[in-house]
């Protein structure tokens, strides 16, 4: 795994969060955790730049769509190239796409799952999105 490989993990499961950037972060991923939407949407504003961002749909006043919308808003070079919604609550009729984003979990999360789809969207031409 390339160790120039960024992510910014955002979920205010705090477990899940960690758990998820202890995988990473084990696979050679430089992964920084915001336990809010507003960190997170700040971390991104400073110059941040992950490759991959991961947010969960809602974490508080300011959620998830927030921080996708700040993201894909940064100029191109700050932008990540990947975008990942993780959420708890399950949602029918619903694709990646209407949030913005390029995947859509449900919790819980398999991080094999998502490394799987990570590295293929890493690897390869965008594809339509789930």
């Amino acid at each position: 795994m390339n160790a120039a490989r960024t992510m910014l993990i955002c979920d205010d499961e705090e477990e899940l969060a960690h758990e998820l950037g202890e995988y990473f972060d084990s696979l050679g991923w430089r992964v920084e955790l915001s336990i809010t939407a507003e960190n997170a949407i700040d971390h991104l504003h400073r110059g941040l730049a992950p490759q991959v961002l991961i947010t969960d749909l809602r974490i508080g006043a300011v959620d998830g769509r927030q921080v996708v919308a700040e993201a894909r808003a940064l100029p191109e070079a700050l932008r990540p190239t990947l975008i990942i919604i993780i959420t708890g609550h399950v949602m029918h009729n619903v694709a990646a796409a209407d949030f913005d984003s390029d995947f859509l979990y449900v919790k819980p999360v398999d991080p094999n799952d998502m490394l799987d789809d990570i590295d293929a969207f890493l690897a390869g031409p965008a594809t339509s999105r789930d």
